[in-house]
């Protein structure tokens, strides 16, 4: 089956559930991993689909997990959101359509990796290591 899911987890759930299925995975749950339970449950996320929908899932995966990624297709994000940022979308626009972060996109946008902060030590605390060495002893 030629899709556009690129994970084996949602290949085998279209082949097996049918595409209608695994699309509603993916508009519904993207980025999940999901605990296939061996009956329906409210408590899990499998309630936020369809029943019918979720009962296919229970009735072909009980006690299996699988995450759901978060995008259909496989796209260049950084390419994608300059081109968006170039016919004029907003920061947030491009995130929402990307399934990324604003933030990310900030990042993306701004040139690239934002710097990590410099973290201070303390030099009154004892190292980790030597604190658990010593306790050892």
């Amino acid at each position: 089956m030629s899709s556009p899911f690129f994970t084996e987890d949602m290949r085998d759930i279209a082949d097996i559930c049918g595409r209608a299925v695994a699309l509603e995975l993916l508009a519904e749950l993207p980025g999940v991993e999901i605990k296939v339970p061996l009956q329906w449950s409210p408590d899990n996320p499998l309630s936020r689909l369809k029943r019918e929908t979720a009962d296919i899932i229970i009735r072909e995966f009980a006690g299996n997990k699988f995450y759901v990624p978060t995008r259909r297709e496989r796209i260049d994000t950084k390419a994608a959101a300059r081109r968006l940022n170039k016919q004029g979308k907003s920061k947030l626009e491009i995130a929402i359509e990307l399934h990324v972060s604003e933030r990310y996109v900030r990042g993306i946008l701004s040139g690239g990796k934002t710097a990590a902060r410099a973290r201070k030590v303390d030099d009154r605390q004892i190292d980790l290591e030597d604190f658990l060495s010593s306790q050892k002893s």
